[in-house]
């Protein structure tokens, strides 16, 4: 729907917004835009340590044994069975208030444009029609549609798994039936503004957002038990039932034979089955499971449920979720391509350690230093005491990163001072370049970065190791070759190019500055998996346990990951959402044994796929860190969410909560 069909439907004005009036109309009928989960309550969470058939068995001993006067064994058996209801409670209590702190971290305002005036509000009083500011760094605060944009890039993983930021058009008519994924036109509650600025219109809130249509979802999923808590439960009743007949058997032959009465009869029975209870089982295997979750507390891992610490251990599929749970969910350049050398770069996410290897040159110091003074104009890089943080574009953080570990913090800080700013033409989506202007020894530099094969087209000659060669026809030919090959590979592809200047002429325009080039090299950049991911994966298949991949990125992008941690896609099964929308449930079961890597998948997809693992008899763990891995985090027989990149939605959904997001500790 075009923009202005949007304003007039929903009766706003996109410079003066909604009137105050209107605005508490609206709150009225559309509610407050707040997504709310279910809050368990501690008596229900109490209540729930002794739903099993054997701890009833217990309390029923206790009552039994108290009307029949033996307050010694009532006592005693009460004290066990609420010890052991007190050692869970303690812990998913505690797990449940840690949780309320992390949501606590985030509290979300927005600036909003009403009675035309811009104002800075808290998230929760939007309402339909209200037109809402973004700017760079802004958490989207309502399912938007976007009616204006200038350079406005949105990172939508924690919705959709995708690892690049998607780039915003106001202009843009798209089919009702686009996926969420592809809906250009459009921003969405809990992604992230990461460059640009602009407008949007809100069009839907609360549940009933894409954010909400996933929450509901997960409340659909009902919570399975655990393979302790089923054995446990079916012990209890073969238990019950054997101890029942037996005591039933004694009454009926102590009644028979004439040792006693019926009221010493049913004595002698009662007290039987009171003494055949073992009454410690369920007290020791609480204590255990107690134990065990005490312990992964201390390694970071906090335990939301207690049954999840053996159910972790009986799990033999891991459906691992790649942005943010893989992958560090931060943009890295690891390959450096030029004409005649390749260097490869060590490293992941925005931490500034690790190296260059070259093959083919030796010394890249020059283009280390214009990207530090090109990138930084837009870009910094932020260390909070815990973390490493980009402010600005990731693409252009990545090549932030990259000088700082080839050059150092001096090193970045010597080029920017020498490298002084002299003018700036912004990166644009008509453009797809961003061009710089500095001073250069005595004379300026012009650095461009972009898309490659526009840079290319802009340029004159080609960088060498032996020196600049005339871009002929044939050379062109060679340079989109090593583009391809980095796409094809996963890579995003960030193009760099310069031309020096002696003097700059004010009638210059942008055309004029960009034309004749020196087209210098294309970093390859991709969200790299986290340290000790690969050794973990092969851990975890020693011991008979599978990993598969699910995620939300495109089709090329998992499958670079997917070989970098070392899964066999080369004879393994690929599967896209697409290719699952036209197979039935029967057709995947086929072949789901064979499948390794499932790409651009749905939330609903995700857990489609461990639910039919699970009836296809595999015990099935989850992992991830969005809004589209919370249903499937449900669904499985354990979820497991991230606690620093983990929204809220999948923290809820979980049963363990890897505080440090380390995914190592899944398998060990």
């Amino acid at each position: 729907m075009h923009r202005d069909e949007v304003l007039r439907r929903l009766n706003t004005d996109a410079s003066r917004g909604l009137s105050r009036s209107i605005v508490e109309e609206r709150i009225k009928v559309y509610g407050l835009n707040e997504i709310r989960g279910k809050k368990r309550h501690p008596v229900v969470m109490f209540v729930r340590q002794f739903a099993n058939f054997l701890i009833s068995i217990l309390i029923v001993a206790t009552v039994i044994s108290a009307l029949l006067g033996e307050v010694v064994d009532a006592v005693a058996i009460f004290s066990i069975v609420l010890i052991m209801g007190i050692f869970g409670f303690i812990q998913e209590y505690r797990a449940e208030k840690t949780l309320e702190l992390l949501k606590k971290m985030a509290s979300p305002r927005c600036r909003v444009i009403r009675d035309g005036v811009e104002e800075e509000i808290e998230a929760k009083y939007l309402v339909p029609g209200d037109i809402v500011v973004l700017r760079e760094g802004d958490r989207v605060p309502a399912d938007l549609r976007i009616i204006e944009a200038e350079n406005l890039e949105v990172d939508e993983s924690p919705l959709t798994g995708e690892s690049t930021p998607v780039e915003k058009n106001p202009d843009v008519v798209l089919d009702p039936s686009t996926p969420v994924s592809d809906r250009e036109n459009m921003a969405f509650l809990g992604t992230y503004v990461v460059r640009g600025r602009g407008k949007g219109v809100v069009v839907s809130t609360g549940l009933n957002t894409q954010l909400g249509e996933v929450v509901k979802a997960v409340l659909e999923v009902r919570e399975e038990k655990t393979p302790l808590e089923i054995e446990l439960d079916s012990f209890g009743r073969r238990v019950g039932a054997i101890i029942l007949a037996i005591s039933a058997v004694v009454f009926i032959v102590y009644l028979l034979k004439g040792y006693g009465g019926v009221i010493d009869s049913l004595l002698i029975a009662v007290a039987l089955a009171v003494a055949a209870v073992p009454e410690g089982l369920p007290a020791i295997a609480t204590a255990v499971l107690a134990i065990g979750a005490h312990r992964m507390a201390r390694k970071n891992a906090l335990v939301k449920r207690l049954a999840a610490v053996e159910g972790l251990g009986s799990v033999d599929v891991i459906c691992a979720d790649k942005t943010g749970t893989i992958t560090k969910g931060e943009m890295t350049v690891k390959v450096i391509s030029l004409l005649g050398a390749r260097c490869n770069v060590d490293g992941s996410g925005y931490s500034p350690v690790g190296s260059v290897h070259c093959d083919g040159v030796e010394d890249l110091e020059f283009l280390y230093k214009i990207l530090a003074a090109h990138t930084t104009i837009d870009v910094r890089l932020i260390h909070d005491g815990k973390q490493w943080t980009i402010k600005g574009s990731p693409t252009e953080g990545s090549a932030l990163v990259l000088a700082y570990k080839a050059l150092g913090e001096s090193g970045v800080r010597k080029a920017i001072s020498e490298l002084k700013l002299v003018k700036t033409y912004p990166f644009d989506r008509f453009r797809k370049r961003k061009t710089t202007i500095h001073e250069y020894s005595g004379g300026y530099i012009v650095v461009t970065t972009g898309a490659p094969e526009i840079l290319l087209n802009i340029s004159s000659k080609v960088w060498s190791p032996g020196g600049l060669l005339e871009l002929s026809e044939e050379l062109k030919v060679k340079v989109l070759a090593i583009i391809d090959e980095l796409a094809s590979q996963g890579y995003r592809t960030l193009g760099v190019a310069y031309k020096f200047l002696d003097s700059l002429n004010p009638e210059w325009d942008v055309e004029d500055i960009e034309r004749d080039l020196v087209f210098y090299a294309v970093l390859g950049i991709i969200d790299p998996p986290r340290e000790g991911v690969r050794e973990a994966v092969e851990l975890a298949r020693r011991a008979g346990v599978k990993t598969v991949m699910i995620t939300g990125d495109h089709k090329l992008t998992a499958l670079a990951v997917a070989k970098m941690i070392g899964l066999d896609v080369d004879s393994g099964i690929v599967l896209e959402g697409r290719e699952l929308d036209s197979m039935s449930d029967g057709d995947l079961l086929k072949i789901i044994d064979r499948v390794v890597v499932y790409a651009r998948v749905t939330p609903q997809h995700k857990a489609r796929i461990v639910r039919l693992m699970k009836a296809k008899g595999y015990r099935v763990a989850m992992t991830g860190d969005g809004v589209n891995d919370a249903p499937a985090l449900k669904e499985a027989h354990v979820g497991v969410a991230m606690g620093i990149r983990g929204t809220d939605v999948a923290k809820e959904a979980a049963q363990l909560v890897l505080l440090d997001e380390n995914y190592v500790k899944i398998v060990g």
